[in-house]
């Protein structure tokens, strides 16, 4: 309210300062019809006035005596001010009485404001003093009542206080129980997870020792071995226990064609390789079997199963779908197994199950591009490509060389062809 009232007394002031100021200018010139400008004046002069007084009465901390002492110091001014403009006007032009008339009403006006801010002035009669002396007698009342009221208020701050206080001391306690339960709480649950730990680390071990043992088992009666080298997919290198290097050729498996001479390396070749690296570079231990029959081939490869630390990995290729079964012959002590694994990878289209056509199913190998030319049928109407010079029979698959030579044929005969002889020992098609 206050800020309200002292923006329109404000407004009012510096508006009938400016009106006043454009009265005296046309009062000097004589251009200007002086009632025209000295109504507003004096009508903005009685709305600061009615302003002045209003705040006194409304906002707390304000005078009627103060609002007096502002309009006579207004007043005052515009009396010099018209005096001023009087002399300068008779130095000027030799013409007196110009702002006579302005400066009486001034001066009137003034004296009325004076007498009343010394009227209102604080301790100008008798009633005003014994307003004051009731003032007095009530402050002293009031400030007996204040004390006692801050007398009562220290009390009860201090009642609060220890009530506080004691409120406090039961809160930090309950909080010490509480954290003393959680401790406990906390305690018991770390012995629980450590005996649940040693738990499920006894458990580990013993199924570590299980493994061991299983592994053990399977590989009792084996022989072990160290990894050489690995040549490809179904052929690896390995050394016994006197330091002789043995090449062994995996039985029942057959796996896509890296490092032979005559032939592009095939689809999924490098990947078998790099997976019986894999397999048998991370193996702590190797061990090789052998079934019935012949143990070595025409090359002198040792014929056996290979395990790595007791996993037989001819499964593991197989069901990976980076090897197939082929090259049955009288070693056949894991053949149901070695089928249901590689039905797997065939169930699931995996490795060189996923290539339509590329596992060849009437024989062995893979039908890679250029096996697949060679072996299509001729044309009808033309004539048979027939095989280089030396060679006397010519037939275009094993079908077919089979039903002459069911055991097949040796390198020197005059049938045999070297697509035919798949595993490279120097013998084609055989049964």
């Amino acid at each position: 309210m206050s800020i309200l009232f002292g923006l329109l007394i404000f407004v009012a002031t510096i508006s009938t300062a400016v009106l006043y100021g454009l009265a005296m200018q046309g009062h000097w010139s004589g251009k200007v019809d002086n009632r025209a400008l000295w109504k507003p004046v004096f009508v903005l002069l009685g709305v600061s006035g009615i302003l002045m007084l209003n705040r006194a009465l409304v906002v707390e901390g304000a005078s009627i005596n103060e609002a007096f002492l502002i309009l006579w110091v207004m007043v005052s001014i515009g009396m010099f001010i018209s005096m001023a403009s009087s002399r300068f006007y008779k130095l000027k032009y030799k013409e007196k009485g110009k702002f006579k008339k302005i400066s009486r009403n001034a001066f009137i006006i003034g004296f009325v404001m004076f007498l009343l801010f010394a009227v209102t002035l604080p301790g100008s009669n008798v009633e005003e003093n014994a307003a004051a002396t009731e003032s007095e007698t009530v402050e002293k009342a009031e400030t007996l009542a204040d004390n006692n009221e801050k007398r009562e208020g220290q009390q009860a701050a201090e009642a609060e206080k220890s009530a506080k206080e004691k409120a406090e001391q039961q809160e930090e306690i309950a909080q010490k129980k509480a954290a003393e339960k959680a401790e406990r709480a906390q305690k018991a649950q770390a012995e629980q997870e450590a005996k649940q730990k040693a738990k499920q680390e006894a458990e580990e071990k013993a199924e570590q020792e299980r493994a061991k043992e299983e592994a053990a088992s399977i590989t009792a009666g084996l022989t072990a071995v160290t990894l050489y080298r690995v040549v490809d997919g179904d052929t690896v290198h390995v050394m016994d226990s006197d330091n002789n290097t043995l090449k062994l050729r995996l039985l029942l498996i057959d796996t896509p064609e890296t490092v032979h001479p005559n032939k592009p390396v095939e689809a999924f070749g490098p990947e078998a390789s790099a997976r019986m690296t894999e397999l048998l570079s991370s193996a702590e231990e190797l061990h090789i079997e052998y079934d019935q029959g012949d143990q070595t081939d025409h090359y002198g490869r040792h014929l056996v199963y290979l395990y790595a630390d007791g996993v037989n990995v001819h499964e593991i290729m197989l069901e990976e779908g980076l090897a197939r079964v082929g090259y049955i012959y009288e070693q056949q002590r894991y053949l149901n197994d070695f089928r249901t694994s590689e039905q797997y990878a065939k169930d699931k289209q995996l490795g060189i199950w996923s290539l339509p056509n590329y596992v060849n199913t009437d024989g062995e190998g893979f039908n890679s591009e250029e096996e697949a030319v060679d072996e299509a049928p001729a044309p009808e109407g033309s004539s048979e490509v027939q095989p280089d010079s030396g060679t006397t029979e010519y037939f275009s698959n094993c079908k077919e060389l089979n039903a002459v030579y069911p055991d097949g044929v040796a390198g020197n005969h005059s049938a045999y062809q070297p697509k035919m002889d798949r595993d490279k020992d120097n013998w084609a098609c055989e049964s």
